[in-house]
């Protein structure tokens, strides 16, 4: 099985200073180039699932692969950024916002509702609705995800995509590869930058690290956020 952890088109908040962070911002000018660049990209590849998290900003990317292969939208509740949504910045903000509702999260997808699976934790009032989850929490719910990608390996869906964010991106490839690799010693994770793991007789390999090929030299951008 392989898959490809995608990290989202450039943010408002990537594009702004730290203090003027919102909950959760839509994508950029920029940002709607990078993922139309993005998408032309995987209509070239073989893949059988296309995964987002319920972040607008992966959503907004996402529908666009969505739009340009014709691939069903699959939302799941645990690939989303580390902390949730939470409202301002720095390591005092905790108060948590309640993310997009069910029927923002199909619309924010796609056109058709029966084009988008999504998780039945995302209800009506929204998907989140907690405190700002902790970097622990976070470590422990890549291992969840880990799970629930090899779940699909006995399957006839061998090719998984999933638009997910950069820090959560950093937990899961830890997760996968930790013992072989740091992953915190890769460098910067871009905007819409390609991560291609193989899973090989239950061990996880590297093939391709943030690659960022399918973008011109002018439409890269990528911090942490």
């Amino acid at each position: 099985m392989q898959f490809y952890l995608i990290r989202h088109a450039e943010s408002e908040n990537n594009a702004k200073p730290a203090y003027h962070r919102v909950e959760d911002p839509p994508l950029t000018a920029v940002g709607r180039l990078q993922a139309e660049y993005l998408s032309k990209w995987m209509r070239t590849l073989k893949f059988d699932m296309l995964i987002s998290s319920p972040v607008l900003r992966a959503l907004q990317t996402t529908r666009q692969i969505h739009e340009l292969t014709g691939h069903h939208v699959h939302v799941w509740d645990n690939v989303f950024e580390e902390g949730g949504i939470y409202r301002g910045y720095g390591p005092d903000a905790t108060e948590g916002g309640p993310g997009l509702a069910r029927q923002q999260v199909w619309q924010s997808a796609t056109d058709d509702s029966s084009q988008c699976t999504i998780d039945s934790s995302v209800g009506e009032s929204g998907w989140w609705g907690r405190p700002r989850e902790t970097s622990e929490e976070a470590v422990v719910r890549a291992a969840v995800v880990a799970k629930r990608m090899a779940a699909f390996s006995g399957s006839d869906q061998r090719v998984l995509a999933a638009v997910t964010h950069a820090d959560f991106k950093r937990k899961l490839l830890m997760e996968l590869i930790g013992k072989e690799i740091n992953a915190d010693l890769l460098g910067s994770l871009c905007n819409t930058g390609i991560t291609r793991l193989t899973l090989e007789a239950g061990v996880w390999r590297l093939d391709c690290f943030n690659a960022t090929s399918h973008l011109p030299a002018k439409l890269i951008t990528g911090g942490e956020a």
